[in-house]
């Protein structure tokens, strides 16, 4: 009986806050507009990889079956990315490498597991091994990279996905973080937040130790006749 009163009380308290959470992120999704830049229709294109299709696609950590892939790390904020993809366009040919680009910002998955600590930022994936591309982010100098140039590069393993818990803990932790800075913002829905988790603590708490509430009893009110005394 404990035990399970513990865990009920633990789902209750952890789907309040998952609640809580969500709805303070809701109120406040303003995304950025994304690059919009296409190859010319007979050029090759540029695809866009996510946290979802980034292994699927490019295999990169289970054989790399797919072919040869150059990815650019990139940021809806960063000035330089913008010309560092527009350079990858003439890079390929007939088709290899594949031309990517991540964005860090919707993809921080992705980003964390290539430990990407700044942007833009371009990696050869081949070979069953990754490339740092180190050079400028210009046509000729990737181009030369391509070409032969990553055989004077260090091959690097290629970090494996994390596990589902991990990812699970990151995105609480991520969604935990998005609320705290929404809520720093307006110190009233704060103040409401803050009432909403204290009395979901103390009705947890009260059920963790087995506390049923107090019953009042009445008092009786005293009878406005004296009681005679017996003779």
């Amino acid at each position: 009986m404990a035990l399970s009163r513990w865990v009920s009380s633990c789902l209750l308290l952890f789907l309040m806050v998952h609640c809580l959470a969500a709805t303070c992120c809701a109120l406040d999704l303003d995304s950025d507009d994304e690059w919009d830049i296409d190859a010319p229709p007979s050029g090759p294109q540029v695809r866009s990889l996510s946290d979802h299709n980034f292994e699927h696609d490019t295999q990169a950590a289970t054989g790399q079956t797919t072919g040869a892939w150059l990815v650019l790390f990139t940021d809806a904020h960063c000035d330089k990315c913008r010309d560092a993809k527009l350079a990858l366009i003439d890079v390929a040919v007939d088709g290899q490498p594949i031309l990517a680009e991540v964005s860090v910002l919707d993809s921080p998955k992705t980003g964390k597991r290539f430990s990407v600590s700044k942007v833009p930022e371009l990696r050869l994936f081949r070979d069953r091994h990754m490339y740092v591309y180190k050079g400028e982010l210009n046509g000729p100098a990737i181009k030369e990279f391509v070409q032969g140039g990553w055989k004077n590069t260090v091959a690097e393993d290629v970090p494996a996905e994390t596990s589902w818990l991990a990812d699970t803990l990151d995105e609480l932790r991520n969604l935990a973080n998005a609320c705290l800075q929404y809520l720093a913002k307006r110190p009233g829905l704060l103040a409401a937040v803050g009432a909403v988790l204290a009395t979901g603590g103390y009705v947890v708490t009260r059920r963790l130790l087995g506390m049923k509430p107090r019953n009042r009893r009445k008092r009786a009110r005293p009878s406005g006749r004296p009681h005679k005394k017996a003779g």
